[in-house]
């Protein structure tokens, strides 16, 4: 059990962003003693990626719906009542999601944020799903 409560921090703390980890010192610390570890050159197939993106839009949408909420929490106590819905609510949305599992989605996390070619990868499909067009892969040079 502490494996998945390992990984269920690991997705709160990516949905959150460093906002939340910042709110959360404990949680960040917990994360980094024993982060979920993608296997070294793990490639995944582009279903794989889909369903990926298909829950990290879910846990994204329910980040959107806490985030507010734990800010505006007025205690520890608060704040970690909140943190622990919102990580049962993410955790549901990895769950119902067909073609991945909450350990996959924990590894892909953690693997996009060290590999740009799949982050990339990840936020063309992201793009794609949300009907936006994608970002160019430089920025525009600042004049």
């Amino acid at each position: 059990m502490a494996f998945n409560k390992t990984i269920r921090n690991a997705i709160l703390s990516a949905a959150l962003g460093v906002s939340a980890m910042a709110l959360t010192p404990a949680l960040a610390q917990e994360t980094m003693e024993a982060p979920v570890e993608a296997p070294a050159g793990a490639t995944y197939d582009e279903g794989k990626l889909q369903s990926f993106v298909v829950a990290f839009l879910q846990v994204d949408e329910i980040n959107r719906t806490y985030a507010p909420q734990l800010q505006e929490a007025e205690s520890e106590e608060a704040q970690g009542t909140v943190r622990e819905e919102a990580s049962q609510e993410m955790m549901q949305a990895v769950e119902s999601v067909e073609g991945i599992t909450v350990e996959e989605y924990g590894q892909i996390i953690q693997q996009a944020q060290t590999d740009p070619a799949l982050a990339e990868q990840i936020n063309g499909y992201i793009q794609q799903a949300v009907g936006a067009p994608a970002a160019p892969a430089e920025p525009a040079p600042v004049e």
